[in-house]
């Protein structure tokens, strides 16, 4: 099983292009979530009634979690779980295509548009790439059993509005399966969707306004 932002990550984009599924905003905010699910799975972390605690400070071996890991050791004074969302959505996506880069699993292509430079993480393999979003939909659609991390990494689909896109083409049974097995999550990850939820809709909000 590939980190969590990873497999976000590839959820987050054309398999085969590269290109981005979500804005901006949201695609940061999914991956910020799914940075702090990975500490939370590796028992580094969990969250209740919004504030996050370290429960083991020891360094997992990942560079980025553990920089994130950090981070939250060294600020104590702002554990609030909305308050990391936002922080580390700003920085996320940058952190985690350059950790699939150095794996091997993208590459940059930089394109010009409206005068500026923009960079496309473009998959080394299309199968990898489509692999989550071809896992999640096929049990959806069947109904089938999810293991934890696959219940988050729907949870955050759902959170960030790519559960519209698993769903499509599947019988309508497959929606509130999806809300069935969601139910299921443990309690702080349950929660942390929810905030994860909340601030796409507030971004969304802001953007709009």
């Amino acid at each position: 099983m590939y980190p969590l932002a990873d497999e976000f990550f590839r959820l987050a984009h054309n398999d085969v292009t590269g290109k981005p599924r979500l804005n901006a905003g949201a695609a940061g905010l999914g991956l910020a979530a799914a940075l702090l699910g990975e500490l939370m799975f590796a028992r580094r972390i969990t969250l209740q009634c919004g504030m996050l605690e370290v429960l083991d400070p020891s360094p997992p071996q990942d560079a980025v979690a553990h920089a994130v890991l950090d981070q939250l050791i060294a600020q104590p004074q702002h554990l609030g779980v909305r308050i990391w969302l936002d922080f580390l959505s700003r920085g996320a996506y940058e952190e985690v295509a350059k950790r699939l880069w150095r794996a091997g699993h993208v590459r940059p292509e930089t394109s010009r548009r409206l005068l500026r430079q923009v960079v496309t993480w473009v998959p080394a393999d299309v199968n990898t790439a489509a692999w989550p979003w071809a896992r999640l939909s096929h049990s959806l659609h069947r109904q089938e059993p999810l293991d934890q991390p696959d219940v988050f990494l729907v949870g955050l689909a759902a959170a960030t509005g790519l559960d519209e896109d698993l769903l499509k083409g599947g019988p309508p049974a497959a929606a509130p399966y999806l809300r069935r097995v969601l139910a299921t999550a443990p309690a702080p990850l349950h929660e942390l969707l929810a905030y994860t939820q909340a601030a796409v809709g507030d971004a969304v909000l802001s953007y709009r306004t």
